[in-house]
């Protein structure tokens, strides 16, 4: 059997965890609290790994955001979504555009 590049990686960024801190009904305001947590499976922690990898190598983004979704629970298995975006060098350049008043 012969030998076949790689055409493409195809990458699932549907991240999940096993849960977010502060838990919802947490006696804490969110404004009190000084940091937040994710707790991973092994699993789960090798897939953000690997999102947050290929977003930091791939892409033309300057910035990476990471969103946990703390009061989103997923009823089939009780994880929680976690987002990863990022802004482009293309969006920050149009929104310094936008802040100097240049923007058309």
């Amino acid at each position: 059997m012969p030998r076949q590049a790689i055409r493409s990686v195809t990458l699932d960024a549907n991240v999940r965890c096993q849960r977010i801190y502060p838990v919802e009904g947490s006696k804490h305001q969110i404004s009190d609290l000084k940091s937040v947590g994710l707790k991973l499976t092994p699993d789960q922690a090798i897939h953000l790994a690997t999102v947050l990898l290929v977003a930091a190598t791939t892409s033309d983004w300057k910035e990476i955001d990471i969103t946990a979704w703390r009061l989103e629970k997923r009823k089939s298995d009780g994880t929680y979504h976690i987002t990863v975006t990022g802004q482009t060098t293309r969006d920050t350049e149009d929104d310094a555009m936008e802040s100097d008043g240049d923007a058309p």
